[in-house]
């Protein structure tokens, strides 16, 4: 009874899997039937030769794309969040969200085919084998979300790192004579090989401001990809500056002073949390071992004794 529960779980996990995969794959068909009749109207309506779309490409290739962008939900709410979430965590590509639903898919499908395969090297229990499969499930669903929220926390620290010698640099470029847009961009050079990510988003800033957007909505929008409270205090601070008429080498001046001064303040708070953090590990690992080398010998000498 139980080899057989065991040969049925990962039977009914696939199944489950290729139920849950079936609307993507049935609109990937209908999608591409519809792009090769697409195809043919456009060759009778015209016979010159397309250099634009070569037809050696990889079927496999086109598949992927064509899955891709059918994976994308047309909710355009849902396209929205999840753009953001893809852009915090450093991914900008045109075909990112398609690519994030279809890992999403794959990584529904792919795990109970594996555990399908390696069934016959398994000697587990029919339960065991259940709870093993529910298991694979679960880091199937939860496994593309986990890794985007650890990049994104990844790139926030970095960018908390690195912010006050951006503040640095636009303060020298500000006193020097520079105006803000052109500081904008001379920051955005000087940071890509110190920090990359603050680079990019210098360069995405300086091209919304060149281009004509209104510098508040344009620093907003950078607070909202950097998504860290310095750069939001940043971005109020050049609005009110802007609307108050206050000198602005001067407050950038203080608020770089302040950035530096919270750095320090970070680190402080670091220190002064280590102790508090040490106390579990000296428990669980060092005050064993003293104990050991203290008591043993008196121990040693009492079996001697009696």
């Amino acid at each position: 009874m139980s080899f057989s529960l065991a040969t049925l779980i990962p039977i009914v996990m696939l199944a489950l899997a290729g139920f849950l995969a079936l609307p993507a794959i049935l609109a990937f068909v209908r999608s591409w039937r519809a792009k090769e009749d697409l195809e043919r109207r456009l060759e009778r309506r015209d016979s010159r030769p397309r250099e634009d779309a070569p037809r050696n490409e990889s079927r496999i290739g086109r598949a992927v794309i064509g899955l891709a962008n059918k994976a994308t939900p047309q909710n355009e709410e849902a396209v929205s969040a999840v753009r953001g979430k893809l852009n915090k965590a450093g991914f900008t590509g045109p075909n990112a969200v398609g690519r994030y639903y279809v890992a999403r898919l794959v990584c529904l499908v792919v795990p109970p085919v594996l555990l399908l395969f390696a069934l016959p090297y398994l000697n587990l229990s029919g339960m065991m084998m259940l709870m093993v499969a529910i298991g694979v499930v679960i880091v199937g669903l939860l496994a593309p979300d986990f890794y985007l929220s650890n990049k994104a926390k990844q790139r926030e620290q970095m960018c908390s790192a690195g912010f006050p010698d951006m503040m640095d640099l636009m303060v020298a470029c500000v006193e020097a004579g520079l105006s803000l847009d052109a500081s904008v961009q001379r920051v955005g050079e000087e940071l890509e090989t110190r920090h990359p990510i603050i680079s990019g988003y210098m360069r995405t800033l300086s091209l919304e401001l060149r281009a004509g957007k209104p510098r508040k909505n344009a620093w907003r929008a950078f607070a909202d990809r950097m998504a860290i409270e310095e750069a939001g205090s940043l971005a109020t601070m050049l609005r009110q500056a802007e609307e108050m008429g206050t000198s602005l080498g001067q407050t950038l001046r203080i608020f770089s002073a302040d950035m530096r001064q919270r750095r320090i303040l970070v680190a402080e708070e670091k220190a002064m949390a280590l102790p508090a953090k040490m106390t579990l590990p000296l428990i669980f690992f060092v005050f064993p071992v003293l104990m050991g080398v203290l008591t043993l010998p008196a121990i040693v000498k009492m079996q001697g004794v009696f």
